[in-house]
């Protein structure tokens, strides 16, 4: 092999003989995938649907809690009111006129001597007295069923004089109505008297009007004579 020598350059060559022209160079993007319109178009529409069935179902659990919720907030409520009522009836039960009535009802009476047992020596203090149930008069304990009865009575007795007031009533209207069909015949007969009393005053009336022709010619004879 022989080596050549490379030309020199001439000065006096243009720069642009001198430039070597150079091939343009550029990127090459890859390739996208894309996806097909309609599929991708059903696939969307399947998807909202499906998000919508799932809101609907989650909305439709929500109101379902809601309605649990409540119902169970009622009977909060109601169990709240009767346990009200109950500790109601514990203080009456435990208050001192409760132990009086149920004391009452077991044939207790009220004991102003009281005797007390001191424990553990087992010492009274006190005079143990019997009682006959007279000793404190002006402290009295009714039961409920005295109490009932005493409220039976009462109505009783408002039906009672509510019937008589009504009876009454009804014999005042009667007697009224008596008095005004007495007044009313009373009123009749004194009409038909002034009826008579005035029939008669026009028969006399016409008799004597048809004497005085008779007694004017006797008059007038005596005259004559």
């Amino acid at each position: 092999m022989t080596a050549l020598l490379a030309p020199k350059p001439n000065p006096g060559q243009r720069r642009s003989e001198q430039r070597v022209p150079r091939e343009s160079l550029r990127e090459v993007r890859r390739p996208q995938r894309t996806v097909a319109s309609i599929p991708f178009i059903l696939g969307l529409g399947v998807l909202l649907a499906l998000g919508m069935v799932g809101l609907l179902l989650l909305n439709t659990a929500l109101q379902e809690q809601a309605f649990a919720v409540r119902d169970q907030q009622k009977v909060a409520t109601q169990l709240g009111y009767r346990m009200a009522a109950l500790e109601t009836e514990v203080t009456q039960a435990r208050s001192s006129e409760g132990l009086a009535v149920a004391a009452s009802k077991l044939g207790m009476v009220p004991n102003p001597y009281p005797a007390y047992l001191q424990l553990p020596s087992g010492e009274i203090i006190g005079k143990p007295t019997a009682m006959t149930g007279q000793e404190v008069p002006d402290v009295r304990y009714r039961t409920p069923e005295e109490l009932a009865k005493i409220a039976k009575a009462r109505e009783e007795a408002i039906a009672k004089a509510a019937a008589e007031a009504k009876q009454k009533a009804a014999e005042a209207k009667q007697k009224a109505a008596e008095k005004k069909a007495a007044a009313e015949k009373k009123a009749a007969e004194a009409k038909k008297k002034a009826a008579e009393a005035k029939k008669k005053a026009e028969a006399a009336k016409k008799k004597a009007e048809a004497k005085k022709p008779g007694e004017s010619g006797k008059k007038r004879n005596e005259s004559g004579r």
